[in-house]
């Protein structure tokens, strides 16, 4: 076979196949983006379950929390002076040692006074009697009266912690419905975020395959195409009836072109015989001129040009 139509041949099967290697990349990116589709679905099924199993654990912390109570701690206090006693023993005491005393003092002048001495006499111990009755008296009521004033201020003091303890529950329950808010705020922020993260990773990712095969398969049929340019420019030269000699009528085609069998006059357009058309009897927008010899492009003809 004449180095003509080696090289077409060569041409054309390179072209073949760099076509089916662009089809097999196309395939391949549209492959690819659908396995895009079928992971971001997988991926988000899986975060769905992730945030359903996180929310659930939540909800549980959550209700713990919820359910825990604040308390008072100085709801229940005492006022420790609220029942505070006087302390007697000591007025008893110094009464009953001031009457011992007056007792023994009238036994021992009862003798030596006389009875009118006696009667002054018992008459100024009564006088002094009734003095340190009315001291007794005093002292127990300065007693009462610093009971009652620590226990006011006791009870002032009570009332104070009461509330600052009740201010104090109030703002610990604000605090937690802040933080039960805060948490789901958060707990939502966050499953968003890393589902979106997560898509837009995988997305890149596949995107980013599937571009570059798209890229190998357009790379790929345009150099098919480029080959079956070359092909067809080698198949369709040497065509013109003034390079041919040995020409011979040897059937019709289906659309009733004339089928020859020909040499070329230069071997260098081939050598042997061939089968062909001649470009002056065929549809002229199968005829290329390259300005001097006619060409045919084969491929617009129902007629194979081939070396018999």
């Amino acid at each position: 076979m004449s180095g003509l139509i080696i090289g077409a041949s060569i041409m054309v099967g390179g072209a073949l196949y760099m076509g089916n290697k662009a089809q097999k990349n196309a395939d391949k990116a549209n492959d690819t983006a659908q396995l895009n589709i079928d992971e971001q679905n997988r991926i988000a099924k899986e975060n769905l379950a992730f945030q359903r199993e996180e929310a659930g654990k939540l909800e549980k912390q959550k209700e713990v929390y919820r359910g825990f109570e604040f308390s008072n701690p100085y709801e229940n206090i005492e006022n420790a002076f609220e029942d505070a006693t006087v302390d007697q023993k000591q007025a008893e005491f110094q009464k009953e040692m001031f009457g011992q005393t007056q007792a023994n003092i009238m036994e021992g002048m009862r003798g030596a006074a006389g009875g009118s001495g006696i009667s002054a006499l018992a008459q100024t111990m009564a006088n002094q009697g009734q003095l340190a009755s009315q001291q007794a008296s005093i002292s127990i009521g300065q007693q009462e009266r610093a009971n009652q004033q620590r226990s006011l201020s006791e009870t002032s003091r009570i009332d104070m912690l009461q509330r600052q303890g009740e201010a104090s529950v109030e703002e610990r329950e604000m605090s937690r419905q802040s933080t039960l808010l805060g948490m789901q705020m958060g707990q939502l922020t966050g499953a968003n975020a890393a589902l979106q993260q997560s898509q837009q990773n995988q997305m890149a990712a596949n995107a980013s395959l599937a571009n570059m095969q798209g890229q190998q398969a357009a790379g790929q049929m345009q150099a098919a195409g480029q080959l079956f340019s070359v092909a067809g420019q080698m198949a369709t030269s040497s065509s013109d009836r003034r390079l041919k000699k040995n020409i011979n009528k040897i059937g019709e085609s289906p659309s009733g072109l004339n089928i020859y069998s020909f040499e070329y006059k230069n071997p260098t357009n081939g050598s042997g015989l061939f089968q062909g058309v001649m470009s002056d009897e065929i549809p002229q927008e199968a005829v290329v001129n390259n300005g001097e010899y006619d060409m045919v492009n084969y491929n617009m003809l129902d007629v194979e040009f081939k070396q018999i």
